[in-house]
């Protein structure tokens, strides 16, 4: 697959890290990271697309090649050369503005700390204190990196799914060393009238016919019968033989709620799965989870009423409920300084879940331990040598880059891990985040013991395992009726894995691409931290909107919504306030099992396979089979059906019969059709909110 899509070939001789680079890529993330946070908190809110940033670099760059002075600058008795236009704007370059713009252009996770904290809590970090947990929590993944690059960046194996998309896209507008002429002019042919037509077509579900929302086979049979609603429905019930849902809510989201709204028949519903471009095997193994729970062990459960799961009033839902089966509401069980307040908890427990999401959580302990089993059983041997042996995982890509630039020091890395553990300890022990160092050290030491097991999944699967469910879980135990604590220690562990994942997959592109390691870190470094400065602009957020963001009064344009921080909020009260150890107590202790379960699941396919050989038990991914079970509410549960097919007819159908279309244009429809949704969905928000009052 690589050998047909990564070109061969370099020009060490083009210029990288260029002003330019810095200019524009500067520009994009403040632009990215300041619309991204005000989108937060708005009801609809899309996710700032790199492919928005790579469409509008490319002319951009083109534009400043020609009207910037070529004259060349230099200092230190012409030791240091520097010019603003040193010549026709390369693929390089725009594969670095990416890098940066990208990184610092999205909310940062630990801003729901800062939002928690002032809404909630009344309580404030001020502008340092809230400046240092976004950089500290943004960076100290990086500073891991030097971990990954032997193990899941050299080795040919570690094909990084995802990435092959982006190469081709800049292939393609750049012109790729392996195409001619001719290949060249078509591919960005294909790409023209591809991403034009679903740009054109995603306005007729969003715009013109709002009433192609869904198509639940189902309920159009008997839309009056209670079963045929519950087993059809892509809103709240188990999407069975559903085509598309509404799929508006940022997945990024730790709950995402099952009435969302937003664009249907809508390629970012199917794409969102990586349909065209993650292999077939993880895509069949992920459906095949999916499938099954929602179409026969969800029903089965709920029809048969397992844990009274026809009293609550939806069967998939992600809401606390008290013991009539009523919402749970928080505050009830809150003192006035926040703390627990036992006689009331008492009287109204337990807290209850719908038997779904109840179990989703003995699941997501399943899916980690699995991971690690996964890799323990297949991937032992592949560890040992990327270790063992320096050159024997190489390929030519690998030689070439190594051959033409040098590495990234090991003192880059342990810059940015020391300097932002420093200013995470300075964090826990002179603001009020209730969580000690040494648990600023745990959770970080949790994200490093799962980076292995998880990047190897995501670097061949393409599916990024979170660690939020098991931190919350531990951080629960550690530190019980410390809600602060709680997410504190969620942030810290999860982001310190997410990011050093994002940066490992950078650094496959950039060795697909042939770019200087040390710009692309530098680039990656400092986007983030630029990025991670403007996300403090959501206190002027809070500040402005604050009785929407706080429930205290509803928003006339039911624009503004403070739905995300109080989800977060609702997790640091149930795993921080009330913690595991009553909340997981009586009926759901069962679920503790999904530790053990999950860690002997992999071994039967394992013992298979070694007994009769063959692709068929090795192609097999339970940890795959377990994260696609528990995908709604967050996914759509009506993805199964197109992006299964999706997946079928070009990772598999057209990859073997079709092959020559598969090589040339399958990872640019991909791009294209990635793209065009993005700038559609960008085009669609600005003319909502171009209004009086939005």
């Amino acid at each position: 697959m690589v050998r047909r899509i990564v070109p061969e070939s370099d020009d060490p001789s083009l210029p990288a890290l260029t002003f330019r680079v810095l200019f524009l890529g500067s520009i994009l993330c403040v632009f990215g990271a300041a619309v991204s946070q005000l989108f937060f908190f708005k009801s609809n809110a899309p996710s700032f697309s790199s492919f928005f940033i790579i469409l509008i670099a490319f002319p951009l760059g083109h534009w400043m090649s020609k009207v910037l002075p070529d004259h060349e600058y230099s200092w230190f008795n012409n030791r240091v050369r520097f010019s603003l236009n040193p010549g026709p704007f390369n693929k390089k370059e725009h594969l670095l503005i990416g890098v940066l713009a990208g990184s610092g252009a999205s909310a940062a996770y630990a801003g729901e700390i800062i939002s928690v904290q002032d809404l909630y809590y009344k309580t404030e970090l001020g502008a340092v204190g809230g400046v240092l947990l976004l950089l500290s929590t943004q960076l100290i993944g990086f500073g891991f990196c030097a971990l990954t690059y032997r193990l899941l960046v050299r080795p040919t194996a570690m094909l990084w799914p995802s990435t092959l998309v982006f190469v081709t896209l800049f292939e393609t507008l750049h012109g790729g060393a392996k195409d001619s002429i001719k290949e060249t002019r078509d591919r960005m042919k294909f790409f023209s009238y591809s991403f034009l037509g679903i740009f054109t077509w995603q306005f007729l579900p969003a715009v013109i016919f709002p009433t192609l929302t869904s198509i639940a086979v189902l309920c159009l049979m008997d839309n009056n019968n209670l079963i045929m609603r519950t087993l059809g429905s892509g809103y709240d019930g188990f999407g069975l033989l559903d085509f598309v849902r509404p799929h508006f809510t940022p997945l990024s989201s730790s709950v995402a709620l099952a009435d969302d709204q937003g664009q249907s028949l809508d390629w970012s519903v199917i794409g969102g799965t990586g349909a065209l471009y993650t292999p077939f095997f993880a895509q069949a193994s992920y459906f095949a989870g999916l499938a099954t729970n929602m179409w026969i062990i969800t029903p089965l459960l709920y029809f048969g009423n397992f844990w009274n799961a026809r009293s609550f009033d939806s069967p998939l839902a992600a809401h606390l409920y008290n013991s009539t089966f009523g919402r749970f509401d928080v505050k009830e069980i809150l003192n006035p300084d926040l703390s627990l307040n036992e006689t009331r908890f008492a009287e109204i427990q337990p807290i209850l879940l719908t038997p779904y999401f109840a179990l989703s959580y003995g699941v997501s302990f399943a899916v980690l331990t699995s991971a690690i089993s996964t890799v323990a059983l297949w991937h032992w041997d592949d560890i040992k040598s990327a270790f063992g042996n320096r050159d024997g995982a190489a390929d030519i890509h690998v030689e070439m880059l190594e051959r033409s630039y040098p590495p990234i020091p090991t003192s880059y890395y342990l810059t940015v891990l020391g300097g932002n553990l420093i200013s995470a300890t300075v964090l826990m022990m002179f603001w009020p985040l209730q969580l000690p160092v040494w648990g600023l050290y745990l959770a970080i030491l949790m994200a490093v013991a799962f980076l292995i097991p998880v990047g190897i999944i995501a670097a061949i699967t393409n599916t990024t395992l979170g660690l939020n469910v098991i931190t919350e879980f531990v951080a629960g135990y550690i530190f019980p009726g410390k809600p602060i604590a709680n997410i504190v220690f969620k942030v810290y562990g999860y982001m310190t894995l997410v990011q050093c994942i994002d940066l490992t997959a950078d650094m496959k592109l950039g060795l697909y691409c042939k770019i200087p390691p040390r710009s692309l870190f530098i680039c990656q470094v400092y986007g983030t931290a630029l990025g991670s400065v403007v996300n403090y602009s959501r206190k002027g957020v809070i500040n402005s909107k604050r009785p929407y963001l706080d429930g205290s009064m509803v928003d006339p344009t039911s624009q503004w919504s403070g739905r995300a921080p109080e989800i977060f909020m609702s997790a640091s009260v149930i795993w921080g306030l009330v913690a595991p150890a009553r909340f997981f107590s009586g009926q759901y202790a069962v679920l503790y099992w999904g530790f053990l379960i999950g860690a002997l699941l992999p071994v039967f396919p394992w013992i298979m396979h070694k007994r009769y050989g063959g692709p068929f038990w090795r192609k097999i991914s339970i940890p795959l089979i377990l994260h696609g079970s528990i995908a709604p509410p967050q996914r759509p549960t009506n993805i199964i059906i197109p992006g299964f097919l999706v997946s079928f007819a070009s990772q598999f159908w057209a990859l073997r019969y079709r092959t020559k279309w598969f090589e040339k244009y399958c990872y640019v429809l991909s791009s294209a059709l990635d793209a065009g949704t993005s700038i559609n969905a960008l085009t669609i928000l600005d003319t909502e909110h171009c209004r009086p009052g939005s």
